[in-house]
C-alpha cells in the first residue's frame, strides 16, 4: 500500500522529486524529549545518542508504513557473514548470508512470513529483535555496548555475542513526507566469540574480527533507491604515522527514491572519534544490464571540501536479488570488494589499507 500510495503521489505531483526541509543533519546535538513533535512529525537531526522518548503512537504517518530491521555484518578473514532480523509490517525477514571471499561463492538462507505468518516482533526500546518462528533474536545491552545474537535459518546457525568498536554509535532521525521518517543506529562490533554453523559444521569464528551494523526503525517511504558501503579496517595518517582502526558507512539516495533525501549518512569512525563528511557521491559504470555487474566504484566528496572522501572499491563478486510482484518490486544488489584510498578529517588524512567492503545499488519499492 505505501508503494501504490507513493506511486500515485508522484504520478500526480504531490511528491517531490527532493526534500529539503531545512534540518541541519551536519551539526550533532542532544536527542529531543520524544521521537514524535506534537504536529505528528519526527523529530529530525543528528544526535549524540538517542535519550528521548520512542512515542510511534503520536506519528500522522499511514501505519503500514512502519518498518524495523537490525543488519549486521562480520569479516572472519576467510568469510564475509551477513545477518538480519526484519519487520516490515506485513512481512518478517530473517536471514543469513555467507560469502566466501577466496572463492566468491554464497551460502544463504531466508525465511519470510507474509501478514499472519509474520512471527517478528521488536521490543519497545528498539533493542531486542525476535523472530518467534525459528527462536533467533538479535539484542543490544541497555548501555548500548553488547549484542548478543543467536540466529537460525535451517541449515544455517550463527550466534554470538561482540561488543561496540572504534567509538560511539552514529544516532540519526531523518525526516521523509507525509508524516514520516527513521531512527536510526549505525555503528562498529567486535566479535568476543562465535559460531558459524553450516549443515552441522560447527565453525568457531575469530575471537576479535570486526564488522558493522545497522538497526533502523520508522514509517519508510514506498519508493526506495539508494547506494550504501559499509567497511571496517585500519588506516595510517599520513602527517604523523598513526595507526588506528578505521570504520565506515556512507549512504545516498538515488533518483528512484521519492522523494529523495539529502540526510548526509557519510559516517567515518577514526581515532576512537565519530565524524561525518559533509559531502559523499558514488560514481560508477555498469558493465552488463542484465547481471547489474559494474566496474569499480569511487566515493568521493565535492571539490573545496575541508572534510573529504576519496576512496575507490574494486568489486571481486556480486549478488542479485530481483523480483517483481504485485506487492513487491526488488532489484537488490550487493559488491564485494577490496576498499582502498584516504579519507580527510580535521586536518589529518588517513590513508586506508586495503580492506574488504560491502557495497549496495538497490530499488525497493513495497
Amino acid at each position: 500500500m505505501p508503494r501504490l500510495l507513493d506511486t500515485l503521489d508522484a504520478a500526480a505531483g504531490r511528491t517531490p522529486v527532493e526534500l529539503d526541509l531545512g534540518i541541519d543533519y551536519l551539526t550533532r546535538v542532544p536527542s529531543p524529549e520524544q521521537l514524535i513533535a506534537d504536529d505528528g512529525t519526527y523529530n529530525a537531526g543528528w544526535f549524540d545518542s538517542w535519550q528521548g522518548r520512542v512515542n510511534w503512537e503520536a506519528s500522522s504517518a499511514f501505519q503500514m508504513a512502519f518498518h524495523r530491521f537490525f543488519h549486521l555484518t562480520l569479516d572472519t578473514g576467510r568469510r564475509f557473514v551477513v545477518w538480519n532480523i526484519a519487520d516490515f509490517n506485513r512481512a518478517g525477514n530473517t536471514s543469513i548470508l555467507v560469502a566466501d571471499k577466496d572463492s566468491g561463492s554464497f551460502d544463504q538462507e531466508s525465511r519470510t512470513g507474509l501478514f499472519a505468518r509474520n512471527r517478528v516482533s521488536v521490543s519497545p526500546s528498539q533493542r531486542i529483535f525476535r523472530d518467534a518462528s525459528n527462536h533467533s533474536f538479535i539484542q543490544v545491552d541497555p548501555d548500548d555496548q553488547r549484542i548478543t545474537f543467536s540466529v537460525h535459518t535451517g541449515r544455517l546457525h550463527l550466534a554470538g555475542v561482540a561488543e561496540q568498536a572504534l567509538g560511539p554509535a552514529f544516532v540519526q532521525c531523518t525526516r521523509f513526507h507525509r508524516g514520516r521518517g527513521s531512527l536510526q543506529w549505525y555503528g562498529n562490533l567486535r566479535l568476543l566469540h562465535g559460531t558459524l554453523t553450516i549443515d552441522g559444521d560447527v565453525v568457531p569464528l575469530p575471537e576479535g574480527c570486526l564488522g558493522t551494523y545497522d538497526r533502523t526503525a520508522g514509517h519508510q517511504r514506498g519508493l526506495q533507491n539508494w547506494n550504501w558501503i559499509a567497511a571496517v579496517g585500519r588506516a595510517r595518517c599520513v602527517e604523523d604515522g598513526q595507526l588506528s582502526d578505521l570504520g565506515l558507512q556512507v549512504h545516498q539516495d538515488l533518483d528512484g527514491a521519492r522523494p529523495r533525501v539529502h540526510s548526509k549518512k557519510h559516517v567515518v569512525w577514526v581515532d576512537g572519534g565519530l565524524a561525518k563528511i559533509p559531502t559523499a557521491r558514488f560514481d560508477y559504470t555498469e558493465t552488463d544490464p542484465e547481471t547489474r555487474a559494474t566496474g569499480p566504484w569511487r566515493i568521493t566528496s565535492d571539490e573545496g571540501e575541508s572534510d573529504w572522501l576519496d576512496l575507490t572499491l574494486i568489486p571481486r563478486f556480486q549478488r542479485r536479488e530481483h523480483r517483481a510482484r504485485v506487492l513487491l518490486n526488488v532489484d537488490f544488489n550487493q559488491y564485494y570488494g577490496e576498499l582502498t584510498g584516504s579519507i580527510r578529517l580535521n586536518g589529518r588524512t588517513w590513508a586506508l589499507e586495503p580492506s574488504f567492503a560491502v557495497a549496495e545499488d538497490s530499488l525497493l519499492q513495497f
